[in-house]
């Protein structure tokens, strides 16, 4: 399904993106005039080197999708738009929902936005960081510990300590380096931390000729800068595009170049192998090129669908409902709300969502 187009010139039903995430609530003040609420949806807009906010964190068919907020500009630290539009410009974000926090990857530096859901129009950056020799490809923020977990196109994780606090140049605490045995790394799509009990660490890897995820244990004190074998290698026959875990939950979503995203439940039981999915959801839509699923009372997927009227750089912006019970294979789909972006530039790259 399908709801209106959305033009990058208005703040009305949307702009050219990369999907990103959803902010905490904020509010408050005693002015005569009530506050303007806090953005709940952000996406990044990779191509424009944007990220664009919303107040409407749940549309449905038939409902208006405003732009609120739009960050862009020379002094973000996101780029100037120029060139062919890529995902790459803008691979990765994260989130810190309860202290209004944005981490933004231009894979070369991590850009870090204070009060990113009041943030609008050509805004300085709070900090900025690198590493040497690092490549911030994907992101994964564990608030509970003040962990940043980083892993670059070669699969190498990198841990830095203090995550709120990172500035100018850094260093990683630890080091882990994925031991492939006879295949090779194309590159990666994903890290994520599962910081419960569980103490797992899932990284997405397209090799040579399949994808997998890695999964290693003890997350939170792992370090192995020499080549070291996952302790799960979880296989997939048809190629994934990226994977989201709700470590709440304990559940796997894992979307493939089809658009299906397989669900796995008690993900930390996986075991290496070609794993059996519980359900499906399918978005109907073409490459899932990312997702995030929003596990709390709004349970919904999010997601970016690819190929859009045949040219790659479109995108659309999908909302599923039900994600944590939606099973296409016992006809229980999803309704999906499709928001299309019909802009040569747009390359929408990330999701996420706070409650």
């Amino acid at each position: 399904m399908r709801s209106a187009i959305v033009s990058r010139r208005g703040r009305t039903i949307g702009l050219a993106l990369a999907l990103l995430a959803l902010a905490s609530c904020g509010g408050g003040g005693g002015s005569s005039a009530p506050p303007t609420p806090p953005s709940k949806l952000f996406f990044v807009d990779a191509g424009n080197h944007a990220i664009v906010s919303s107040v409407n964190a749940a549309p449905t068919l038939g409902s208006t999708f405003p732009i609120n907020r739009i960050v862009e500009g020379s002094n973000t630290g996101l780029g100037l738009p120029g060139g062919t539009p890529s995902t790459s410009t803008l691979p990765s974000i994260a989130l810190d929902a309860a202290n209004d926090r944005l981490y933004v990857s231009t894979q070369l530096n991590v850009v870090v936005f204070n009060g990113i859901s009041t943030a609008d129009g050509n805004v300085g950056f709070s900090r900025r960081f690198q590493a040497a020799g690092v490549n911030f490809l994907g992101l994964s923020l564990d608030t509970l510990n003040n962990l940043l977990y980083t892993v670059d196109p070669q699969g190498v994780v990198r841990i830095f300590t203090g995550a709120s606090g990172l500035n100018n140049t850094v260093v990683p605490a630890r080091t882990l380096t994925p031991d492939f045995g006879s295949a090779t790394i194309v590159t990666t799509f994903g890290i994520a931390v599962d910081n419960t009990t569980n103490n797992l660490l899932y990284i997405g890897m397209a090799l040579n000729g399949a994808t997998s995820i890695f999964v290693y244990s003890n997350a939170s004190g792992v370090n192995s800068p020499t080549p070291v074998a996952p302790d799960q290698n979880l296989h997939f026959a048809f190629g994934l595009t990226s994977f989201y875990l709700d470590a709440v939950h304990d559940r796997l979503y894992a979307a493939q170049f089809d658009g299906k995203i397989l669900v796995f439940d008690s993900a930390h039981t996986l075991t290496t192998g070609t794993p059996v999915p519980n359900r499906t959801i399918d978005l109907m839509d073409g490459v899932g090129h990312f997702i995030f699923v929003d596990a709390g009372v709004r349970d919904k997927l999010y997601a970016v669908g690819n190929n859009i009227l045949g040219n790659p750089m479109n995108h659309d912006l999908l909302f599923g409902n039900n994600a944590s019970t939606a099973d296409d294979a016992a006809q229980q789909a999803p309704v999906v709300l499709a928001v299309p972006f019909q802009d040569s530039s747009v390359a929408l790259s990330a999701v996420a969502v706070s409650p």
